[in-house]
């Protein structure tokens, strides 16, 4: 075990690997080429499944605490309720959705990673790699300019949906991209007379807009533009259409963050080539839907490292490791159909099918 593990990327996926090798006394290294986490709300959405993960490697309370408990789901046509979702169905411990931004999100799993011994080396990229039979050797680029060349015993991309590992690997990305555009805005939102810790989403003629907590007064704001292209929002632009689609009498103010978004349903169909495997954005990505984009890069990472742990402690023979790929495989493309379907229903515009 001389030779570490090198996670490529330090988003919430490359995180949860590094801290999950880490907690199982794997070496670990883990990079990325940007200067700092990420200050943008971004994922916002942790599932049950992926607090029960966390409660069973022992540090879901930090999570817990930072976060907001969402119950249920509303749904409205203008001030009118259509229906409401509640999340006390769900067969777990944790009969909600926990509303935290990536921001957040990331910088309690670097916090828990360096009580493991472990740090994010950031502005070092990952340019070159060879993967030879008993090592990868990469070669790491630093902030002024000098080359590293390290043996890693593996090699993981957590490195995005433009992933530079799985680019140098040459797997396709295969997929496509769906004709509609959305708009987001991370907002400070008043006179909203619904819950203040539910999402909502509010059905129109024109299209949808949907209001996702993040914190006291503090709201995602996403609507739909159907085929227009993208462009990026400004302040007036998400207050008109709130106006236009919601219930009336909602006033955004103070946006930290404006953006907009296609979507992609790609992914790779083999998650591993030798000593290298791909993880979260870098092996699949889908329509923001139901918010499980985050979750499932996060679970693809909890289901390697206990893998790679038990071959690098020589408990298991390597044959273990082709499991990863058939059974993340077969939840991606669980995730995709389900994504699908709640994108179709979140772009009906029919009120007679919304009924």
């Amino acid at each position: 075990m001389s030779k570490p593990v090198l996670v490529i990327g330090a988003g919430p996926v490359g995180l949860t690997m590094a801290v999950e090798l880490a907690r199982y006394g794997v070496p670990v290294r883990i990079v990325d080429k940007l200067p700092t986490r990420t200050m943008q709300s971004r994922a916002l959405a942790i599932w049950p499944r992926t607090l029960e993960l966390l409660q069973a490697a022992g540090y879901v309370e930090a999570f817990i605490a930072n976060g907001l408990h969402a119950k249920a789901l509303g749904i409205y046509w203008g001030n009118k309720p259509l229906a409401r979702i509640p999340f006390k169905t769900i067969s777990s411990c944790f009969k909600y959705v926990l509303m935290l931004p990536q921001s957040e999100t990331e910088r309690l799993l670097e916090e828990y990673l360096k009580t493991l011994g472990g740090t994010v080396e950031r502005e070092t990229e990952l340019t070159d790699f060879v993967d030879k039979k008993d090592g990868v050797f990469c070669t790491l680029t630093h902030k002024e300019g000098e080359s590293e060349t390290l043996e890693a015993a593996w090699l993981i991309g957590c490195d995005g949906a433009h992933s530079f590992v799985r680019s140098q690997l040459g797997l396709a990305f295969e997929g496509n991209t769906l004709p509609v555009s959305f708009v987001l805005a991370d907002v400070h939102v008043s006179g909203l007379s619904i819950p203040s810790d539910e999402p909502a989403l509010f059905w129109h003629h024109d299209g949808a807009v949907m209001l996702f907590p993040i914190s006291q007064g503090r709201y995602r704001v996403i609507a739909d533009l159907g085929l227009a292209p993208l462009h990026m929002p400004n302040l007036e632009k998400m207050q008109a259409i709130m106006d236009q689609r919601g219930p009336g009498g909602i006033t955004l103010s103070d946006p930290v963050w404006l953006s907009d978004f296609g979507v992609n349903e790609r992914k790779v169909r083999e998650y591993r080539k030798g000593r290298v495997f791909l993880a979260g954005d870098a092996v699949h990505i889908h329509s923001p839907a139901g918010g499980q984009g985050m979750n499932m890069g996060m679970q693809d990472a909890f289901n390697l490292a206990w893998k790679l742990a038990l071959v690098e402690q020589q408990k298991v023979k390597p044959f273990l490791l082709d499991s990863y790929s058939i059974e993340r495989s077969a939840v991606a493309r669980q995730i995709f159909s389900d994504s699908r379907r709640m994108t179709k229903v979140v772009l009906l515009k029919s009120r007679q099918l919304q009924r």
